[in-house]
């Protein structure tokens, strides 16, 4: 009788100790709420298939990895970063902070760009969005191209920390048009001193990218362009990585106004490019323009989402892949937009015949008719298509804790 009793006590005794262990791994994560969102419709759908990168989550929480590399490519609910910047602030207070990441000089490219970061130039800049495929100039991982042809041009990055991040980087991944025509590039502090230079031309693990050591860390660095032979004419920038050499998350984002599926497909250097990076996980946020055509609905569309993954698995065989079905939105301001069915159901089938993994907005943050509720909580601008910074905070915080609980459970039944 007595050894049945040590038995149970040891039984016992494991599963408290377990349980213990289970719930200092998991992550706690609450947020507000309006009373409209369906929490328990909030998850990231198949997301056995997301072991492999939680398993790198997890093993950053533990010390034993150093980074974990998340990249979100989107429209222009990514490019003003607000949705994205509320999950990157989130999952970094979480699992530590490696850095801003991925920017492009919004400022100097004529369009907006995130409030975490600013950019000034000292001359105009020509540009192109990936919008615009017919136009000159390459596209590369940004989404958005600057090009000088100016010597002794300025290129000024500004970092701006949040109370709860520090985005100061001691290293700067460049990725430019790379070839006997392109400038040399000095790294100027501050106060004006040389502290870094890359070459035009010069032989690097991946073509088009120079790799930037800073001997400090800093919020601001300058970028200025050197002529040192007659065939160099030119600066061709495709973005900006900023990091800080620390353990953590990077989360890239690359946001571009009115971007499609089919505009990432046309990029010259978008795909390659991203091997850069070392992306452990796409997020791939886009859909809202496809629906915004409505009456007519592309009937590439499936084709296009097909070619836009398989571009990037290509180039990043391990990495994995959540899409996101956009929220509820109105058309022409206050019309109901039927044409965001039609894109919900191409992006989930496309998720469930691929075996990828999708997080479904549309319902989590109220489902049919939505719109009208995100209106009258203030959190839907007046062209009835763009969310109020609010709104995207609200998104952002959702789509975290739909992360969070797809972490704890694969924690919770992780193997040791």
């Amino acid at each position: 009788m007595s050894q049945r009793k040590n038995k149970s006590l040891l039984v016992l005794l494991f599963s408290l100790i377990t349980g213990l262990i289970i719930a200092q791994d998991t992550i706690s994560f609450s947020h507000r709420r309006y009373g409209f969102e369906k929490q328990e419709e909030n998850e990231i759908v198949n997301a056995e298939v997301l072991s492999d990168f939680f398993e790198r989550l997890y093993q950053l929480q533990k010390g034993v990895n150093s980074q974990v590399n998340i990249v979100h490519v989107g429209d222009s609910h990514i490019q003003a970063d607000f949705l994205s910047g509320t999950v990157r602030q989130n999952i970094q207070r979480d699992f530590g902070n490696a850095g801003r990441g991925l920017i492009v000089p919004g400022r100097v490219a004529h369009t907006n760009e995130p409030s975490t970061i600013y950019t000034t130039s000292n001359t105009n800049w020509e540009a192109k969005r990936i919008v615009y495929p017919d136009q000159p100039l390459p596209i590369g991982i940004g989404g958005i191209t600057i090009q000088t042809s100016l010597p002794e041009t300025r290129l000024t990055i500004k970092t701006l920390s949040t109370p709860a991040n520090d985005y100061r980087f001691n290293a700067l991944t460049l990725f430019y048009q790379k070839d006997f025509k392109s400038f040399n590039i000095a790294v100027k502090d501050s106060a004006g001193n040389n502290i870094a230079y890359a070459g035009g031309y010069t032989f690097e693990p991946y073509p088009n990218t120079s790799r930037i050591l800073l001997p400090i860390s800093t919020s601001q660095v300058t970028l200025q362009t050197l002529q040192a032979l007659p065939e160099q004419n030119q600066f061709t920038l495709f973005g900006i990585s900023l990091e800080n050499g620390k353990k953590g998350v990077l989360y890239h984002t690359i946001g571009v106004n009115g971007a499609k599926f089919k505009h990432y497909n046309t990029a010259r250097y978008f795909a390659e490019q991203t091997t850069v990076l070392h992306p452990d996980l796409f997020i791939i946020s886009l859909g809202t323009n496809e629906s915004l055509d409505y009456p007519y609905t592309d009937p590439q569309l499936f084709n296009y989402i097909d070619q836009m993954v398989e571009s990037l698995r290509a180039k990043n065989p391990s990495a994995k892949f959540i899409l996101t079905v956009p929220a509820d939105h109105y058309r022409k301001k206050t019309r109901r937009n039927p044409g965001l069915s039609v894109i919900r159901d191409t992006i989930m089938r496309y998720a469930q015949q691929r075996n990828l993994s999708y997080w479904d907005l549309y319902q989590a943050s109220g489902g049919l008719h939505s719109a009208d509720l995100y209106k009258k909580y203030n959190l839907l601008q007046r062209d009835g298509v763009h969310y109020t910074k609010e709104g995207y905070e609200f998104q952002g915080n959702l789509l975290y804790a739909a992360v969070v609980k797809a972490y704890n459970t694969y924690v919770s039944y992780r193997h040791p």
